[in-house]
Parts: C-alpha cells; structure tokens; sequence
C-alpha cells in the first residue's frame, strides 16, 4: 500500500513542470564579478596609499567598499532579467 502511494507521488512530481533553471543567469555572475573587482581594487588602493590622513583613506576608500559590498553585490544576487512579454495577437496564434 505504502508502495503505491509512494510511486503515485514520485509519478506526480515527475509529470509536473517544475522549473529546474539555475537562479543566477550569467548576467548576475558579471555584475557580482564587477563587485568583488572593485573591492579588490579599492584594497589595492589602501594598500598602496602610505599615509594614514587623507582623503584616500579615509573618505574614499569606505565609501567604493559600501558601494562594493552593500550595493553592487547585492544587485548581483537580486537582479532579475527583463521576461519576454508576449502580445496578445501572437498569443493567439499559437
């Protein structure tokens, strides 16, 4: 009995169309790539600054890491492409 049941469920989850898509496109993978480059890029910065005073380090460089970590990545992970909208005369003549 418990066998039955079992089959008649696994049948059910294979005729439904479950949507196996990956959740990031490559779109999502360039703008977070773009993210971690400029937070490298601005630790490569700091890095090579050699004065602790100045606008470099002390203005600069934390606002390109918030730009990096609290917004561009972010975007990356979150950003959804534009759907394809199909008109309603092209869906009737399918």
């Amino acid at each position: 009995m418990a066998r039955t049941i079992r089959s008649k469920r696994v049948e059910k989850q294979r005729k439904s169309k479950v949507s196996q898509e990956m959740p990031l496109n490559p779109v999502n993978y360039k703008i977070i790539i773009g993210g971690a480059l400029l937070i490298i890029a601005t630790y490569v910065l700091l890095a090579t600054n050699n004065s602790v005073y100045g606008f470099v380090p002390l203005d600069l460089v934390p606002i390109l890491l918030f730009i990096g970590y609290i917004v561009i990545v972010p975007i990356g992970i979150m950003y959804r492409g534009k759907k394809k909208q199909v008109s309603q005369g092209q869906a009737a003549s399918k």
